[in-house]
């Protein structure tokens, strides 16, 4: 007993904390005023409502529990009462955000194959793409395959696959195109082919900047390039695309009327913006007066080998903003030199429309010089009667032929047979030699 108070003896807790039990067996009364309500330390109710040893939280400390996201069971020594430090709220909460932050970026629920066929979403396994050998095919092609830089869209990560040299020749020989192409080609085809898709997603990536919300006239707060695009789920992707070489587009037919050459090719590409299909239209054309400039592409990013084809990329004009884009935006970056599209001139120029109207020029005169010069072997082949006879006859008229479109090449032939008496024929060096002029020929 102390004091007239009986003292209860005090039993240690390993769980309780040091100032809990410091206070339980203090033998003087604080002069604190305690809670009108029960003490949460065990053991203390019969020393009165006097008298806790844990302090009373204010009013506001108990709001602030309210709104805490650890239960008020567990105790803290911080002033508010809450051990989670709660952060302020951003000065435009009230605005909105304009990208949901659920934890998952968008992913368009549609996957396209180079044909622009959509896969089954239930059978998504990668299809075995043909590399077996096509029909007659004299020479063994390539079956690697390279990977894109452009991302495809309705994946999280992947990107599109380059076809091999052998599925190319393959598609060719499907399509019935094989004319004027040759097998050991190839190689140099696909490498063309990887160049110039890489070119022109370059092209598309400058027209997206506009949907940077970091630059001029953005249009949107989400960008669609960029780190930010990518963690935002908002990153342009090329969904599908689809060849259209037969079709021209408004701009070439309107190029054409002021004399521009035609283009060779073209293509509509649709890209996934976020959930937003864009369609772009690129025209491709040839400039015959930089043919000699050529080069094999160094590689899919090289940007100066390839100089006489020129790729014309732009949005089509199917939405308000495309229009803005194309008549406003990107010619202000164009002005203020922050753009990095290589638009070709809408005029051609007059070394490109000479060239062009020299190479047909040259054809008929090199048909004319055929007519008169190859007559003779023309009218052998059409009397000829026996199979020999047939075969040697059309040799000398494609030789003949040869000898005026190409007459280098129908000159390495005729060096590779015209030693027959003095030793024999090389025969894989004749048979190379006549697949060139065949080649030649079909060009």
């Amino acid at each position: 007993k102390m004091g007239g108070v009986e003292s209860k003896p005090v039993v240690k807790d390993p769980t309780a904390s040091v100032p809990a039990v410091a206070a339980a067996a203090a033998p003087t009364v604080p002069t604190e005023k305690a809670s009108s309500g029960t003490c949460p330390v065990s053991g203390t109710q019969s020393w009165g409502s006097s008298w806790c040893p844990v302090a009373k939280k204010s009013s506001n400390e108990e709001e602030s529990d309210k709104n805490c996201p650890v239960s008020s069971s567990e105790s803290d020594n911080t002033s508010s009462g809450c051990p989670v430090k709660k952060l302020p709220e951003p000065d435009n909460a009230s605005s909105g955000c304009p990208v949901k932050h659920t934890g998952k970026t968008y992913k368009n629920p549609d996957v396209y194959n180079v044909y622009s066929t959509k896969l089954d979403p239930t059978n998504q396994m990668p299809s075995n793409a043909n590399q077996l050998p096509a029909p007659n095919q004299e020479s063994e092609l390539s079956k690697e395959r390279v990977t894109s830089t452009i991302p495809k869209g309705g994946t999280d990560s992947s990107t599109w696959s380059y076809p091999s040299s052998q599925m190319f020749w393959n598609a060719l020989v499907r399509k019935n195109k094989t004319e004027g192409v040759a097998e050991q080609d190839m190689d140099t085809v696909i490498a063309i082919h990887n160049n110039m898709n890489e070119n022109t997603w370059a092209q598309v990536v400058e027209w997206e900047k506009l949907r940077s919300s970091s630059g001029f006239g953005s249009g949107s707060s989400v960008s669609a390039v960029g780190e930010e695009a990518k963690a935002a789920g908002t990153e342009a992707k090329l969904l599908k695309f689809c060849g259209r070489p037969d079709e021209l587009s408004p701009k070439a037919r309107m190029k054409m009327l002021f004399g521009h050459p035609a283009p060779f090719d073209r293509h509509d590409w649709t890209v996934d913006r976020g959930g937003e299909q864009v369609r772009y239209i690129i025209d491709y054309y040839h400039d015959e007066s930089a043919v000699q400039n050529d080069q094999t592409p160094k590689h899919m990013a090289d940007i100066k080998s390839m100089q006489s084809i020129q790729v014309d990329v732009r949005p089509a004009l199917d939405s308000p903003l495309a229009v803005l884009d194309r008549l406003v935006l990107m010619p202000w970056r164009e002005l203020q030199g922050t753009s990095g599209l290589r638009t070709p001139p809408f005029f051609a120029p007059s070394k490109m429309v000479q060239a062009e109207a020299g190479k047909f020029d040259r054809i008929k005169r090199d048909w004319a010089a055929i007519e008169k010069t190859c007559e003779g072997k023309k009218q052998l082949l059409k009397g000829c009667t026996t199979e020999e006879n047939c075969r040697a006859a059309s040799v000398a008229l494609q030789l003949c032929t040869a000898g005026i479109v190409c007459p280098s090449v129908a000159a390495d032939f005729q060096a590779c047979t015209s030693s027959v008496q003095q030793q024999p024929v090389d025969l894989g060096k004749a048979g190379a030699a006549y697949s060139a002029v065949v080649q030649c020929l079909e060009l």
